[in-house]
C-alpha cells in the first residue's frame, strides 16, 4: 500500500494531541471514505493537510483557493497545420500556463499520489502508464475503415465543476474537493473580472453560487490525468456506441478514432460521426469539423501520425524523409548546426536538437530498430558549428 491508514494509531495521536472525539470521529470517516475507493489514495483531511503533505505553504494554496492569485506564467506557442510548417486556423496559437513552483509542487502531489492510481477507461491512451500513442494505433491495424474526429479547446473544455467531482469521486470531502478543485483550474482571463455563474448547486451537492468558474490549465501536470478522468463518462458512452456499431473506439487525448474491419459504408461513418458529435455536445465538448476524416478501404490510413492500413503501426515516409534530412544536414561539413537552425526557421540550437530528439523518440515508439540507427547518426553531430 503505497500511503497506509491506521485508524488506532491516528485515534491514539489525535486523543494524545486533545482532539475532541467528534472530530476523531469526522476524520476516521473521510480517511474510510477514501480508502473504500482505493487502498493506494492518500488520506487528505483539509487544505492545511494538503500544504503539509506537498510541502508547501497553506496560506500560499489559501490564495489559489480563493481565487486572489492567478499563480501561472503564461505564454502561447504557436500551432503547426498538418505540414508542419502553417498555422492551423481558427485559432493560431495554443496558451502555455506553466505554475508558480509552489503551486507545480502541489499539483505534481495531486498528480503522482491521488490521480496516478486510478485507471481512465481502457480506450483512453494518453497520459497513463503503460499506455502510449502506439498502443492506440495498435487497436486500428489492418481497418478498411477509419473515422477520425478531434475535441476543441480540450483543455479548455473542461470545468471546475466536473475537475471537482472527480475529487468527490474518490472520497474526499466537498470542501476539500472544492479547494484542490481551484488549485487544479484557472480563470480565463476574459472571465477575470466579476464574472458570475447562475445561482444552483452542483449535482454533487456543493453550492456553486456567483463564484467564477474556472477550466484546466494546458501546462499544468494535473491537467492530462484530470481531462482523462472526467471523460470515463464519455469514453464508456462512446465506447458503447462503437460496439453497437461494430467499431473500435479509442482516445488519445483529444483524438478520437473509430475503426472497422468489415465491409461498411460512408454513409455509416457519417452516421456514427453525427452521433459522435451528439455525445460529445451532451458532454458540453465541441469538435473539429473540418479535422473530421473518413478513410474507406483502398484509402491511406494515418492515425496519430502513423500508418495504421497494414498489420501493424508504421512510420509515414514523410516523417523518414523529415527526421532523415535534419540528420543528413546536421552530419554535412558543408552544412551543419547553425546554418540548418537558420535555414528552418528554429530560434536556437538548443530548440532544434530537442525538436530533432522528440522525433527520433517518437520513432522509437513505433520502430525501436530503425530509431536506434537515427540516434547513432544523432550522436556524432557537433552542435558548436
Amino acid at each position: 500500500m503505497k500511503h497506509p491508514w491506521s485508524p488506532q494509531q491516528f485515534r491514539a495521536g489525535a486523543r494524545a494531541a486533545g482532539r475532541p472525539e467528534a472530530m476523531i470521529a469526522s476524520a476516521e470517516s473521510a480517511a474510510a471514505a477514501i480508502k473504500r475507493v482505493h487502498p493506494d489514495l492518500p488520506v487528505v483531511l483539509t487544505l492545511n493537510h494538503l500544504a503539509h503533505l506537498s510541502g508547501v505553504s497553506a496560506q500560499d494554496l489559501q490564495q489559489v483557493a480563493f481565487r486572489k492569485e492567478d499563480a501561472y506564467r503564461i505564454f502561447r506557442v504557436k500551432k503547426r497545420g498538418v505540414s508542419g510548417k502553417r498555422p492551423a486556423p481558427p485559432r493560431r496559437y495554443r496558451t502555455i500556463c506553466v505554475p508558480h513552483p509552489f503551486l507545480m509542487q502541489t499539483q505534481r502531489w495531486i498528480a503522482q499520489n491521488i490521480l496516478n492510481p486510478i485507471d481512465p477507461h481502457p480506450a483512453s491512451f494518453a497520459f497513463a502508464p503503460e499506455r502510449n500513442l502506439v498502443g492506440a494505433a495498435e487497436r486500428h491495424v489492418g481497418s478498411k475503415w477509419l473515422l477520425k474526429m478531434d475535441v476543441r479547446h480540450f483543455f479548455e473544455s473542461i470545468s471546475e465543476q466536473q475537475v471537482y467531482r472527480v475529487f468527490r469521486s474518490l472520497g474526499y470531502g466537498a470542501l476539500l474537493s472544492f479547494q484542490m478543485a481551484r488549485i487544479c483550474t484557472r480563470l480565463p482571463d476574459h472571465r477575470r473580472t466579476a464574472s458570475r455563474l447562475p445561482r444552483g448547486r452542483d449535482d454533487t451537492g456543493l453550492p456553486y453560487r456567483r463564484h467564477e468558474s474556472g477550466h484546466l490549465p494546458q501546462g499544468a501536470p494535473t491537467s492530462p490525468m484530470l481531462a482523462n478522468l472526467t471523460m470515463r463518462t464519455l469514453d464508456r458512452r462512446l465506447s458503447l456506441l462503437a460496439q453497437r456499431e461494430g467499431w473500435t473506439y479509442t482516445r488519445y487525448a483529444d483524438d478520437l478514432a473509430f475503426s472497422k474491419t468489415d465491409k461498411s459504408s460512408r454513409i455509416e461513418a457519417m452516421c456514427l460521426s453525427r452521433r459522435v458529435v451528439h455525445e460529445l455536445e451532451l458532454a458540453g465538448l465541441a469538435y473539429h469539423r473540418e479535422k473530421t476524416s473518413i478513410a474507406p478501404p483502398g484509402a491511406r490510413k494515418v492515425l496519430l501520425g502513423v500508418l495504421v492500413d497494414s498489420d501493424r503501426p508504421r512510420l509515414t515516409r514523410a516523417f523518414r524523409n523529415n527526421v532523415e534530412t535534419h540528420l543528413f544536414a546536421l552530419t554535412n561539413t558543408k552544412v551543419g548546426a547553425a546554418a540548418h537552425r537558420q535555414k528552418r526557421g528554429f530560434a536556437s540550437t538548443v530548440g532544434m536538437r530537442r525538436h530533432i530528439e522528440g522525433l527520433i523518440a517518437f520513432a522509437h515508439q513505433v520502430n525501436p530498430r530503425y530509431a536506434a540507427k537515427l540516434y547513432a547518426q544523432f550522436n556524432t553531430v557537433d552542435w558548436s558549428r
